[in-house]
């Protein structure tokens, strides 16, 4: 019972810190997205809100993955599947500001493409050392 109160704990302020740090970030995506959608730049709009959702979508998924550790579901199929689906949202803001950005906006929005390339391929290393330890899991239960 101990280890789930300090995991809890950690977890807290492991959640707390990225709410903080992804704060100013999701503003910056969100005034300019309201922003676009009022004056009725389409594109615009579609760039910054594919932006938020990929963010969104690694909150979430991280909340997923946190939560299957809590009660104890290491190596679960959820799990794997949470960190590909992280991988894949960390590489939306490249292809996003790449394609839409500069070729059907014809504008520059400079961001750190090695940070989402490198976060992605974290992403899907994780997940694939998860999806290892969830087949020995599954050949460790099917053992008499």
């Amino acid at each position: 019972m101990k280890s789930t109160t300090s995991i809890s704990f950690i977890t807290g302020f492991f959640l707390y810190f990225l709410v903080i740090s992804y704060y100013n970030h999701a503003e910056d995506i969100y005034t300019p997205l309201k922003q676009n959608i009022a004056e009725g730049n389409i594109s615009m709009a579609v760039m910054f809100g594919l932006e938020l959702l990929a963010i969104l979508t690694i909150a979430i998924s991280i909340v997923l993955v946190v939560r299957n550790i809590i009660y104890g579901r290491f190596f679960s199929k959820r799990n794997f599947i949470c960190f590909y689906v992280m991988g894949c949202a960390f590489y939306v803001p490249i292809i996003d500001y790449a394609i839409i950005g500069r070729f059907i906006c014809q504008i520059n929005i400079e961001i750190d493409y090695a940070l989402y390339i490198a976060a992605g391929t974290f992403m899907f290393i994780l997940a694939e050392i998860f999806r290892y330890g969830y087949r020995l899991k599954e050949e460790q239960d099917l053992t008499i």
